[in-house]
């Protein structure tokens, strides 16, 4: 079994890998390993680096090191293969994956992560490619798609485009006229957002589904109402830190006049208005009309530190305290 690093230079605010590559070769040194350690050159070359990996015949340990693009980038060649499992080094802006499971500074001890095991995980399969995290539409979308455009201006850091693309956001028309189906049962109405998730955050930390697990073969589905942009402001406060969800997987009763929430397998959108909506998978953002999302059981293998496992709760097979723990409408898949 081969350990593999892919780091991408240009995520975040600086070159990890000047840090990274030292902290790598001296863990693996005092392990007695040699993995191989790989910077990514253009956009792409990781699941390009991956393709290649996946194709010789031995087990391989893949580390994403960079930011949820970089992951994006693996995860599509290592889905449904049996001989990768991929860990995330997390370097870039965002990092949402890792904080499914905690902090940053988890997935940052080299020692720990060469020590990493790997567990099974659904996949996010979807029209835009697959994705372990959340399918997302609608506002929270539109504000992801809206910053780089702002990034390029002078003087445009990370939090004022973030802040310029949520005001473009609030000035432009609220809601589309959506019809969806959840395992098959069609409903027609306006929405402002939609969550299909099969992790519980993203965002930057916004905890869209707080009971979600990554191998119940389900996906939580969140749908949000338009609203006046006065309220905006409180319940996506609420929706940020997972309030708007109750452990029996009810809506907060101060939010059901314009939020509901229900689990599936599949879901499909169509738009029917004439506007196309910002859809984003893992980050990665593209307007669309058309839309499906697809749960596949354990098709991701994922690698998790040891000090991840003893406290994290999203895969249930992860922990074995923890076996046997559900909610309500929610059963391991097996």
């Amino acid at each position: 079994m081969q350990q593999v690093f892919i780091i991408n230079p240009k995520a975040g605010k600086k070159d990890a890998s000047h840090w990274l590559i030292p902290a790598i070769r001296m863990a693996a040194d005092q392990a007695g390993l040699n993995p191989e350690i790989y910077c990514t050159e253009y956009a792409g070359h990781a699941r390009r680096l991956t393709e290649k990996l996946a194709h010789e015949d031995r087990q391989v340990h893949i580390y994403a090191c960079g930011g949820d693009g970089t992951l994006n980038e693996v995860l599509q060649v290592a889905a449904g293969r049996e001989n990768i499992a991929v860990g995330c080094v997390p370097c870039g802006s965002g990092n949402d994956f890792v904080r499914n499971f905690g902090t940053a500074e988890d997935f940052l001890d080299m020692s720990a992560q060469l020590q990493a095991v790997p567990v099974a995980s659904d996949a996010l399969l979807t029209d835009l490619g697959v994705g372990v995290d959340i399918c997302a539409a609608g506002l929270d979308a539109q504000v992801a798609y809206g910053i780089p455009k702002f990034r390029h201006l002078p003087g445009c850091g990370g939090t004022m485009a973030y802040s310029l693309s949520i005001l473009q956001a609030m000035l432009s028309p609220f809601g589309h006229r959506l019809r969806l189906s959840l395992d098959g049962v069609e409903q027609t109405g306006t929405y402002m957002m939609m969550a299909v998730c099969n992790g519980r955050m993203y965002g930057g930390g916004y905890e869209a589904a707080p009971y979600a697990r990554m191998d119940d073969g389900l996906l939580d589905v969140v749908l949000v109402k338009p609203m006046s942009r006065l309220r905006i402001a409180s319940v996506l406060a609420l929706y940020r830190e997972g309030k708007h969800l109750r452990p029996d997987g009810s809506v907060e009763p101060s939010l059901t006049r314009w939020m509901s929430f229900q689990r599936a397998r599949r879901v499909t959108l169509k738009v029917l208005d004439s506007r196309p909506i910002v859809a984003t998978l893992d980050g990665e953002c593209v307007p669309v009309r058309h839309l499906n999302i697809e749960n596949a059981p354990g098709w991701l293998r994922l690698l998790l530190p040891p000090t991840v496992l003893q406290s994290q709760t999203v895969l249930a097979g992860a922990d074995p305290c923890m076996a046997g723990d559900t909610v309500p409408g929610r059963e391991k898949n097996v």
